[in-house]
C-alpha cells in the first residue's frame, strides 16, 4: 500500500512538471514564432488568466495617474505635452526589438526636444527567469544615477544573462560601468526593491497591461513592438 501511494505521488509530481514545461516551450516557442515572422508582438503574462482585466484603449482620471507616480525611471521635460509610460520586461524580445529599432528614434525626435516625458515602469514576465532580478538591478543601478546606463546594458547583452546565471552577471555590469560595487551589491543580495517591482507588476495588471512591452501614450494604450511610424503618429496626433 505504502509502495502504490508512493508510486502515485511520484506520477502526480511529473505530471505538473510536465504541465509546467509544456507551458514553458509554448511560451517560448509563441515568442520565438512572431519574431521570425518580422512584426509587432507582445509576450502575454499568462495565457488563460481570467484575473486579468479586460483590454484597454485608454486610461483617464486615477488609473493615469497611478501609472505616473513612483516609476523606475522618467526622462524629459516636465513641460512635455506627451508623456510616454512603458511597461517592459529586460528578458522580453520583443521589448528588445523595441529598444533596438525605435527607442533611439524617440529619443532624438521627442525626448530630447523636450516634446516628450518617457516614465518607465516593470513589468516581468513569470516565465522569464532573470526578468525579475534584472529589473531590480537596474533599480538598483539607478540609486547610483544610473539606471539608463544599466538598463541599455541589459538590452544589450540580453542573449547573454537570459540564458546565464543573472546575479553573477548582473553585479559584473555594474562593475563596468563604475557603479560602487559594495552598494550595488548590498542592494541586490538584500532584495531591496523585491516588493516595488511586485507592485508595478500588480500595477500593469490593474490597468490592463497584459503583455510586454505595453505604452500608455497620454493614457492611450500602444501594444507591442510597433514601428516608430506608429508611434509618430500617435505622438503627433497629442501635439
Amino acid at each position: 500500500m505504502a509502495e502504490k501511494k508512493k508510486k502515485n505521488t511520484i506520477q502526480a509530481i511529473m505530471a505538473g512538471l510536465i504541465i509546467v514545461a509544456a507551458f514553458a516551450i509554448g511560451s517560448m516557442w509563441t515568442e520565438l514564432r512572431l519574431l521570425r515572422s518580422g512584426s509587432g508582438g507582445s509576450a502575454k503574462i499568462q495565457a488563460g488568466d481570467d484575473t486579468l482585466p479586460e483590454e484597454v484603449s485608454e486610461l483617464s482620471g486615477d488609473a493615469l495617474k497611478e501609472i505616473l507616480k513612483d516609476p523606475a525611471a522618467m526622462k524629459g521635460s516636465d513641460k512635455a505635452k506627451v508623456t510616454l509610460v512603458e511597461f517592459s520586461d529586460y528578458q522580453c524580445p520583443f521589448c528588445k526589438r523595441h529598444f533596438d529599432e525605435t527607442a533611439s528614434q524617440l529619443q532624438k525626435e521627442y525626448i530630447d526636444t523636450g516634446k516628450v516625458k518617457h516614465v518607465l515602469r516593470d513589468l516581468p514576465l513569470a516565465f522569464h527567469a532573470n526578468a525579475n532580478l534584472a529589473a531590480q538591478a537596474a533599480r538598483c543601478a539607478g540609486d547610483q544615477d544610473r539606471y539608463f546606463e544599466f538598463h541599455d546594458k541589459l538590452f544589450e547583452t540580453q542573449t547573454v544573462w537570459g540564458e546565464a546565471e543573472g546575479e553573477t552577471l548582473f553585479k559584473g555590469y555594474a562593475g563596468s560601468l563604475g557603479l560602487n560595487q559594495g552598494e550595488f551589491n548590498s542592494c541586490l543580495d538584500g532584495g531591496k526593491y523585491v516588493e516595488t517591482v511586485a507592485a508595478d507588476l500588480a500595477l500593469a495588471q490593474k490597468v490592463g497591461a497584459n503583455g510586454t512591452p505595453t505604452f500608455f501614450i497620454n493614457g492611450k494604450i500602444l501594444v507591442g513592438a510597433q514601428p516608430f511610424s506608429t508611434f509618430k503618429a500617435m505622438i503627433d496626433a497629442e501635439l
